[in-house]
């Protein structure tokens, strides 16, 4: 148990009622609750927005935060501007009192580990950082490096080296942020996939074998659950759709979520494309409901082009569901081509087209993935990425 003043700085917000009640988003009320299961004196730094639409959110009133540092949210370039020296002043407050600081590598319009990073000069905590993901991170081979994107590139890559550097624990989602910022350093880190599961979510083998059994010789389902936005590479799914209806297979494809290219993806969806049937799905709540609709269907496809490792890749192993998924380095860490996944070319419409093809033409693939995904997330749950951060803090920290 760390009995230390631990002090979580974080972008995502907290919501006040007029009564006082505090609510935050489902996943982030699980994660804090993880948090307070070892850490008992445990504080946050974070927005706090007042409201009494709640709606979708979970009560979060009993849970045991020892204090909120209240920071203003951010809702564009002018509020960050006049938000500055005042989130600055409530940064300082909570340093002022804390043993162990613990930020993050995201948020906008920048982490909070920025306003750390110009402290650490004036205090002596000691300093979790995580590094989750990276939209911040510019790959010219994929999108049109604007003046924008390549000063939000370098200014992140510059400053949040620094913080790694600084920090007395350093945790990666995956292998590729580590040598990113790192170069090959590896002490005092951890590399721990961001998995939200729970034991309880995973299904059985005698279930996917049962399921892949009665589904034999019907059309393949396939779902594209993901933000849409292009970057998680909508454009290539259009594209490979288009080369698809010219390969002779039979398969259906639902695009599922929401974001700023849902309205061209529902029109998208009316069109016709032969033997592909394209559908739009808006997005499922991540609950037990989430997991019922991903059994619906024999493949997630992933169309990433950044390097993350987007959580939907965890989803789907614990549901015993086939996958298909570009070649970023987050994937690559966690997946074996033809075993627990099938890999493509990121960005390569064709490639994407040519991995469907191949698993509508071996459809015995689907039983093997989905099996193999099951051996690879067992044992591996959001409370175990818990107790394994919990083990490292104990011994990077001299908890």
């Amino acid at each position: 148990m760390i009995v230390k003043p631990y002090i979580l700085f974080t972008r995502i917000p907290i919501v006040k009622t007029q009564f006082g009640r505090l609510f935050c988003d489902t996943l982030w009320a699980k994660d804090l609750s993880l948090h307070l299961d070892y850490i008992s004196d445990f504080r946050i730094c974070c927005p706090v927005v007042y409201s009494n639409d709640v709606q979708g959110l979970d009560d979060i009133t009993g849970y045991n935060i020892r204090h909120i540092y209240q920071l203003r949210k951010d809702y564009g370039f002018g509020s960050v501007a006049m938000n500055l020296i005042l989130n600055l002043v409530s940064v300082i407050k909570a340093c002022n009192e804390a043993s162990i600081v613990h930020s993050e590598g995201a948020g906008w319009a920048f982490p909070l580990s920025f306003y750390l990073f110009f402290l650490r000069p004036f205090y002596s905590f000691q300093w979790v950082i995580v590094i989750e993901s990276s939209e911040w991170m510019l790959d010219k081979k994929y999108e049109k490096p604007t003046l924008r994107k390549l000063i939000t590139h370098y200014v992140h890559k510059v400053i949040l080296s620094n913080c790694i550097r600084q920090a007395d624990a350093r945790i990666f989602t995956q292998s590729f942020y580590r040598n990113f910022f790192l170069k090959g350093e590896t002490d005092r880190t951890l590399i721990a996939p961001a998995i939200w599961i729970d034991k309880y979510n995973s299904v059985s083998t005698e279930v996917v074998k049962k399921r892949y059994l009665n589904r034999k010789g019907k059309t393949i389902r396939i779902v594209f659950p993901s933000r849409l936005i292009e970057e998680k590479g909508v454009f290539v799914l259009f594209d490979a759709i288009d080369l698809l209806k010219n390969m002779e297979v039979n398969v259906s494809i639902t695009i599922m979520g929401t974001g700023k290219l849902e309205e061209k993806c529902k029109i998208f969806a009316l069109k016709e494309y032969g033997n592909i049937k394209v559908t739009y799905h808006p997005p499922v709540k991540y609950s037990s409901e989430f997991f019922n609709v991903l059994c619906d269907y024999d493949l997630v496809l992933i169309s990433n082009l950044k390097e993350e490792q987007p959580r939907i890749i965890f989803d789907a192993f614990s549901q015993g569901v086939g996958v298909i998924a570009s070649d970023t380095s987050g994937i690559l860490d966690v997946t074996v081509n033809g075993e627990n996944a099938i890999i493509y070319k990121r960005g390569d419409p064709e490639s994407l087209a040519k991995a469907i093809r191949y698993v509508v033409k071996n459809p015995d693939l689907i039983l093997d993935m989905g099996i193999n995904g099951l051996s690879y997330i067992e044992g591996k749950t959001h409370h175990q990425m818990h107790l394994e951060r919990q083990q490292f803090f104990a011994r990077v920290l001299d908890l």
